[in-house]
């Protein structure tokens, strides 16, 4: 078997391998292939993997060919960030000079985002239909929705795409209730980064209850990141657990303030982080015991998409969360809709689950976002600048032609400038 890694020397990787590493004994004899345009960055994560991947059955290759890396490949798991974090970085300062959020997969920096990456989907989708076919292609690339809409209605890609938001919500959920991420049952659906939950337990207990009257108490506490108070917030006004990105929407001045008053763009932040993460890397595969620690992600990146890996390649049951083509398991959305909800997984195969309808005042908003990044995988696979234009307008954080046209403008310029 061989799983072809696109962006396998991002800083997310060597979490991702310690999972592999992990679970080697589910996968036997397996050939990790790892692609990256990013050469040095690649080959200190192909030190660490080798070092951390020693006495398994599973064999690392690394490239930076992606169609070396793709041929004969079983499973693509696609996560690059087209454009590095200068591109991100744009992404997000443009839109704040608009009195819009930015941020990497909503608003317009997610548009902007799927402008650079779904090109290059086709590309990779074209690949894997001339030199794998029949490879199923996990996508963990954001923007997940769009590039997950794009696959779907223009290419004939078996893909399924994954995103860990759920399990990194209950790891901070947890952290603000002083308890370990385990004691957090949470399931939930919707569209990626737009998710309640359907189900919620807290060391057993009802975990809505337990979230709504902690509500007040965790307002304004230093140690708990503003984004994860207003979900505490929007749980007692709501009764169900909302999706971490969700205050995005439903405290949108707050978010823009507290963007603009950060001085820096989280692109900024990381990457002045990066070259130390890399260092740490080369020190860990020296090291007589190497760890994965230190990286992007931590455990709950590579764990998951293992996890999910492990479910296809092995053939095993598993109820996992995906985003998939609806096919009625969301009654309040299009059957050809992607949607992040629970499936049934079983000999490879993917079969959502039913869910319950949203609220009448919740469901508005997943409704309009669902169509807007179908608009606009379809406006960016077509490049047809006037359907670029009437997609981002669509965006429930710009819902104006006007200002899509200038946020369009406002990007292009700035990409031009440097």
């Amino acid at each position: 078997m061989k799983i072809a890694i696109i962006g396998g020397g991002s800083a997310y990787a060597p979490g991702l391998l310690q999972a592999f590493a992990d679970e080697a004994a589910a996968f036997g004899e397996v050939e990790l292939a790892l692609m990256d345009v990013a050469a040095p960055e690649l080959a200190i994560v192909e030190r660490l993997g080798r070092r951390l991947l020693e006495g398994t059955p599973l064999r690392l290759t690394a490239t930076g060919d992606r169609v070396r890396a793709l041929e004969g490949a079983d499973f693509v798991l696609t996560t690059f960030r087209e454009g590095g974090l200068a591109a991100r970085h744009l992404d997000e300062r443009v839109p704040l000079e608009f009195g819009v959020i930015g941020q990497e997969t909503i608003g317009p920096g997610g548009f902007f985002f799927a402008m650079r990456t779904l090109p290059v989907m086709r590309a990779i989708a074209s690949e894997v239909a001339a030199h794998a076919p029949g490879a199923l292609v996990v996508n963990y690339t954001n923007p997940t929705q769009i590039v997950a809409e794009g696959l779907a209605r223009h290419t004939d890609a078996r893909c399924v795409a994954i995103c860990d938001q759920t399990d990194d919500d209950r790891v901070h959920l947890a952290a603000a209730l002083g308890l370990p991420p385990a004691a957090i049952e949470l399931a939930s659906t919707g569209v990626n980064h737009a998710t309640w939950s359907t189900a919620c337990r807290v060391e057993g207990e009802d975990g809505v209850a337990r979230l709504a009257a902690a509500a007040d108490a965790v307002q304004g506490r230093p140690d708990v990141a503003p984004k994860v108070q207003r979900q505490f917030a929007l749980t007692k006004a709501y009764g169900r657990v909302p999706n971490g990105y969700l205050p995005y929407y439903y405290f949108r001045d707050e978010s823009v303030a507290e963007a603009r008053a950060a001085g820096r763009t989280r692109a900024q932040v990381i990457a002045a982080e990066l070259p130390g993460m890399y260092r740490h890397f080369a020190e860990q595969a020296r090291a007589a015991e190497p760890q994965a620690t230190g990286g992007r992600g931590g455990s709950v990146f590579g764990d998951f998409a293992v996890r999910v890996l492990r479910a296809f390649a092995t053939g095993e049951r598993a109820r996992l969360t995906l985003n998939v083509r609806n096919d009625g398991a969301l009654p309040d959305l299009d059957p050809e809709r992607i949607v992040e909800v629970a499936c049934d997984v079983a000999g490879g195969v993917a079969t959502p689950l039913p869910q319950p309808r949203f609220e009448r005042d919740t469901v508005g908003l997943i409704r309009m976002l669902a169509d807007y990044q179908a608009a606009a995988a379809d406006a960016i696979w077509s490049a047809d600048p006037d359907a670029i234009e009437r997609a981002l307008a669509a965006n429930p954080l710009v819902v104006s032609l006007a200002q899509a046209r200038a946020l369009l403008r406002a990007r292009a310029a700035a990409e031009h400038s440097g």
